[in-house]
């Protein structure tokens, strides 16, 4: 039987000093709840990186429960629909693209609220589109460990330990943890602008946009 998210509590109380007696797995739970909430909003790394197909419904595509940031939309041909703000999109004095769906110069979209607004393309009947996206990080449980665990736990404890400094702990290392995870945060993010960029740091591609 797996124990990460005991494993972890363990651990946690190690750096603290402190039995389960004092900081059963309960609490130390809530602190690792609010590590994952608070590194999903900072990172942008690849493991957060995913890929849904979600159905069209009336020009509009519900956003997965688990999204932070869209990284790309796609047409099931492979063609790309750009983002637009919720002004733009909706701006009466913007052209009116054809009705043509291959068409894809006009194919575009905003976000309002947990939602993908389409436009440009005829999407009467029942389609699908393609999200990439960057997800929450997944909860720790026994039975299942989680990416941020898996590939970086330094971040992953420091950021417990300081939820656990907020914690009516009183522990001189709290600061120089904050101080630690806003370097480490840094370092990671820059590492995957690094990627989208070169695809490879051993074998450059040519930088692609899409507008």
């Amino acid at each position: 039987m797996a124990t990460f998210l005991t494993d972890k509590c363990n651990e946690i109380r190690k750096w603290l000093a402190l039995g389960e007696d004092v900081y059963p797995n309960e609490v130390i739970t809530t602190w690792i709840r609010m590590a994952e909430e608070q590194l999903s909003t900072v990172l942008r790394v690849k493991h957060m990186v995913q890929i849904d197909t979600s159905d069209v419904t009336a020009d509009r595509v519900p956003l997965p429960l688990d999204w932070q940031e869209i990284r790309l939309v796609r047409w099931p041909d492979g063609g790309v629909i750009r983002y637009q703000t919720p002004d733009t999109f909706f701006n009466p004095e913007y052209d009116d693209p054809p009705t043509a769906p291959y068409d894809s110069r006009y194919r575009r979209y905003c976000i309002l609220g947990n939602y993908i607004i389409l436009g440009g393309m005829d999407v009467a009947s029942p389609t699908k589109i393609e999200l990439t996206y960057y997800q929450n990080i997944p909860a720790l449980t026994n039975d299942a460990n989680n990416w941020v665990n898996y590939y970086h736990p330094t971040v992953f404890t420091l950021k417990i330990l300081h939820m656990a400094s907020m914690y009516a702990i009183e522990d001189e290392r709290g600061p120089m943890w904050d101080k630690e995870i806003v370097r480490l945060v840094n370092d990671m993010n820059n590492a995957h602008k690094v990627d989208m960029a070169s695809g490879s740091v051993l074998m450059p591609v040519r930088k692609k946009t899409f507008g």
